[in-house]
């Protein structure tokens, strides 16, 4: 093995290696809980997250037996989908400004739901508020659940 002609090899790789842009932290963690801080049963901590576009959300696979899901119909429409393993964290980048819904697929039953807002929220908030009521994808106590967060994201929009 001759070295000084692995030296140049070795300087490339490593400064390759050296020039790549370092893993941006998430800009939010939310937490999938079975039991949330309040008592309540299934659960995203918290419940409603503000990041700019761009920015990241880690999803936190603190309790088992939960997942994380973008719902579609409840996003805005430039926004693409995302979907998590069960167990499992998950990252995910959100460029699309608005009000981007998600819910845990195993508890959707049990209303477990979640918001990121990017942005403006008013890129499609009255959009979100409207399509909600006849969503498939959330049952009742789901409803409940994102109804509030929409409360709360629209009076902090107003501020």
């Amino acid at each position: 093995m001759n070295l000084p002609y692995r030296l140049p090899l070795l300087a490339a790789v490593t400064g390759f290696v050296l020039a790549q842009p370092a893993h941006a932290e998430p800009a939010a963690e939310v937490e999938m809980l079975d039991r949330g801080p309040d008592g309540e049963a299934r659960v995203f901590e918290p419940d409603v997250v503000h990041i700019d576009p761009g920015e990241t959300v880690y999803f936190k696979a603190t309790d088992l037996g939960h997942d994380v899901e973008g719902l579609d119909s409840l996003r805005p429409d430039d926004a693409e989908s995302f979907t998590g393993y069960r167990n499992a964290p998950l990252e995910v980048s959100f460029d699309a400004e608005g009000v981007h819904v998600y819910h845990c697929e195993s508890h959707k039953e049990k209303g477990m739901v979640g918001v990121v807002v990017v942005g403006d929220p008013s890129v499609n908030l009255d959009e979100i508020a409207s399509e909600m009521e006849d969503s498939e994808a959330l049952s009742d106590q789901g409803r409940a659940r994102l109804a509030e967060m929409l409360d709360e994201v629209e009076a902090a929009a107003a501020q």
